[in-house]
């Protein structure tokens, strides 16, 4: 052997000296791979934990820097609650605190891709945080040191801006955190890429020697066994398997390249389909007819790339109005009417096929939306026509500023999207109109008790927020001799006058009052904003229309009415009882009469 080689190195021939030669290169070049490769290896994942670990430090510190703010807060409401100076102990530390971390993010090194929004949203955030402490965290606390109040509206005022921080400061997390995901999976997309580089190399040395040897039949028959091996697993749902890499421009080459381009259209035709289940079952979870809007917009704006949509339906006899508009990440829900854009709309529903406008430069509808929208850059859009078998919901817009942004796949994958979409918006409806059924009385279609409850909710919220000087009255009202009057003319004609009584309230009552059918024959009114004064007007307003307009000329209809004002130390079962009390004077005193509930010093009186 030792021979052999002093032969070979000499520059002797000798049968299998080529063989030979090509041996020692193929070791030499596969210890140099695996040599530089793990080298390599171990550099790029150094170097990209790095990364991970900056991004996880500067979340650390976006949340250092609300937990100080956050200390700050505490601490200044603990000592504007209590008037303790200890509180001001974490406000100091907090504020401390503040401004080291504020320092530190401010300058720090710019090695985790920041953005210029980013960096310009986290200054904001720091700005924010200052400002607060500058003009509601400083100021309330030595108002109160010297002896002063701080107000409902500057309290308010200090939770808003408050609020604008940790609003702001979510953003920031939620972009730190989509990088710290990113920097992971670059982390391993990386190092597969080393692995497969290094098997590549490896492959084609292996290959240049069986080529040699064999005259390049291994380099032919193994990327087509590999391919092989990577379409079948195609069959069983694995569309992850590697193709083998060949960089020949031959037939080979050509073929690799083209199930490439194959295996990209699959993963991409996959992640459509995943967008498309979960936009499915995210809209049939929908339970109000404007978040069934948001998802369907929100969604669709994920399956096809676009600057702005909108639904469009048929608003009674008004024509079409657009209902619903999504546009930079933002829902604006309410009805906007078409104006010269509704002859192009009953055209494209009579021909009863989506269509697409390549480029409005050539052809748009015509109307004041339209040219509107031409003006602020839109140039194509697709419209998809919302109809399940034969019945037409509206049509969905999508539009681009960039001509020719929609393709004919995208607008058949959304029209067979679209009886979907028409179910889950009729689902919404439906559920609403049962939510709202729920809150209605059947018989006379006013407010019910759930819903008088939920509104004393609402209004004891309010009340506690705003003090004791919000006010707030109630009027409870009854039929007299209500159940004579049933006796007499039966439950029928009873049932008339219950409605023609809900329907003088609503005419009776301003936007606002909440008129509610308490229970048989008794009625109750809602009165925010209203003083005591206010609502025993307000009553004996209803009770001279019901007194004068009694619903037929065969019997008259009165009632006694109760007034109460919710006043200091009163809670919301007091309230009715007070309006109930008064309602049951109003009987004892002759009916057909207004009394009201009042707190005097000798007692009370109604």
């Amino acid at each position: 052997m030792n021979k052999m080689l002093g032969e070979l190195f000499q520059g002797k021939k000798f049968v299998g000296s080529n063989l030979i030669k090509a041996n020692i290169w193929f070791m030499v070049v596969f210890v140099l791979n695996v040599t530089i490769s793990f080298m390599y290896m171990a550099y790029s994942v150094q170097a990209d934990y790095q990364q991970v670990r900056q991004a996880a430090d500067l979340r650390i510190q976006l949340l250092t820097l609300e937990n100080a703010l956050v200390d700050q807060e505490t601490g200044q409401r603990g000592f504007l609650l209590s008037g303790k100076e200890e509180f001001l102990e974490p406000f100091d530390q907090g504020a401390q605190l503040y401004e080291r971390t504020a320092a530190t993010l401010l300058g720090r090194a710019e090695h985790v891709s920041e953005s210029a929004d980013f960096k310009q949203n986290k200054a904001r955030l720091i700005e924010i945080g200052r400002s607060w402490k500058k003009e509601y965290g400083d100021p309330q606390v030595r108002k109160v040191m010297v002896g002063g109040t701080v107000t409902n509206t500057d309290l308010e005022a200090s939770r808003s801006r408050f609020d604008s921080f940790r609003s702001l400061e979510a953003e920031l997390l939620a972009f730190v955190e989509q990088l710290r995901d990113k920097r992971r999976t670059d982390m391993l997309h990386n190092l597969y890429y080393l692995f497969a580089i290094m098997g590549t190399i490896f492959v084609a040395v292996q290959s240049f020697m069986l080529y040699y040897l064999q005259k390049g039949l291994t380099r032919i028959a193994k990327p087509i066994i590999e391919l092989d091996q990577a379409v079948a697993s195609y069959k069983g749902g694995n569309i992850q398997a590697t193709l083998p890499a060949y960089g020949e421009a031959n037939e080979i080459g050509r073929l690799i390249e083209n199930f490439r381009l194959m295996h990209e259209e699959m993963e991409k035709e996959k992640r459509t389909l995943d967008e498309t289940y979960q936009m499915i079952n995210v809209l049939n979870q929908a339970r109000s007819v404007e978040e069934s809007y948001r998802v369907t917009l929100q969604s669709i704006g994920a399956l096809v790339s676009c600057d702005r949509l909108s639904i469009i339906i048929r608003s009674g006899d008004r024509g079409f109005a657009i209902k619903a508009v999504f546009e930079n990440s933002q829902l604006d829900y309410r009805d906007i009417p078409l104006g010269g854009e509704e002859g192009d709309m009953y055209q494209l529903l009579r021909g009863g096929f989506s269509i697409l406008h390549e480029d409005w430069s050539k052809y748009r509808a015509k109307g004041s939306i339209t040219d509107g929208l031409y003006e602020n850059g839109i140039r194509s859009s697709l419209h998809i026509i919302l109809k399940k078998e034969a019945r037409v919901f509206g049509v969905l817009n999508l539009l681009s500023k960039e001509p020719h942004a929609f393709s004919v796949q995208q607008k058949e994958r959304l029209e067979q999207l679209s009886p979907m979409i028409v179910t889950a918006l009729e689902n919404a409806k439906e559920t609403t109109r049962i939510q709202d059924m729920a809150l209605h009385d059947g018989l006379t279609g006013l407010w019910n008790r759930r819903y008088f409850e939920a509104c004393m909710d609402t209004f004891d919220v309010e009340r506690g927020q705003k003090g004791p000087d919000y006010a707030f009255s109630l009027i409870l009202l009854d039929v007299d001799r209500f159940k004579l009057f049933n006796d007499n003319w039966g439950h029928q004609e009873g049932d008339l006058v219950l409605k023609y009584l809900a329907q003088l309230l609503e005419t009776c009552v301003r936007p606002g009052d909440v008129p509610v059918r308490f229970g048989g024959e008794e009625f109750a009114v809602l009165l925010p904003h209203t003083r005591l004064e206010e609502a025993e007007a307000a009553a004996e307003r209803i009770r001279r229309r019901l007194e004068s307009e009694s619903p037929s000329r065969k019997y008259k209809i009165t009632a006694s009415f109760g007034v109460a004002e919710w006043t200091d130390g009163f809670d919301r079962q007091q309230l009715i009882e007070a309006a109930d009390r008064a309602l049951y004077q109003a009987k004892e005193t002759g009916r057909n009469r207004v009394c009201a509930y009042r707190e005097e010093p000798g007692g009370e009186l109604v």
